[in-house]
């Protein structure tokens, strides 16, 4: 287990239960290990999963044997949620490629910036969370798989070389 797995399984954990209680996950930060919220305001809509019901997902004893992956339709907060729970479980993989996860920056619900180094390169990670047509599918291993075979640079955004832009793809 990568020594990181345990926090990022548990910002996971914050990421859907502040959600839901109207807050939003801003930044995330690994090496110092600190998340920060802003209240939205107003509560989210009701999650939609595409395995158990909302009552199982909300469950973490449930979640932790039950695949409990967001439907598209599903609100930001808990695509933000399954993206980090399921990139806790790739930290060990990534980091065998040398890619390290640094944090994630989610400046609006929309969309959000996992922030890796591959090598000593900075960059972000682009990933939809709203108005998604396809679930987020395994995004820690595609990550993996990405960097591991040298497609990184087949997505980076024009206005950024630093910016690989996967919205369309993950």
């Amino acid at each position: 287990m990568h020594t990181s797995t345990p926090f990022l399984a548990r910002a996971a954990e914050a990421a859907m239960t502040m959600g839901g209680d109207r807050y939003r996950l801003l930044h995330l930060d690994m090496p110092t290990r600190r998340l920060t919220f802003v209240d939205t305001g107003a509560p989210p809509a009701p999650g939609i999963f595409l395995h158990g019901n909302p009552r199982q997902a909300a469950d973490r004893a449930w979640r932790a044997d039950h695949d409990w992956q967001p439907a598209p339709e599903s609100p930001p907060h808990l695509q933000l949620a399954w993206l980090l729970d399921d990139m806790s479980t790739w930290l060990a993989d990534l980091s065998e490629i040398q890619v390290t996860v640094d944090g994630l920056d989610a400046p609006v619900p929309d969309w959000c910036d996992v922030l890796l180094r591959d090598g000593d390169t900075r960059l972000r990670a682009r990933v939809q969370l709203a108005n998604r047509n396809e679930p987020l599918d395994f995004p820690g291993m595609y990550l993996r798989d990405l960097f591991a075979e040298g497609r990184a640079s087949d997505y980076v955004a024009d206005e950024s070389p630093h910016v690989v832009d996967l919205r369309t793809v993950l």
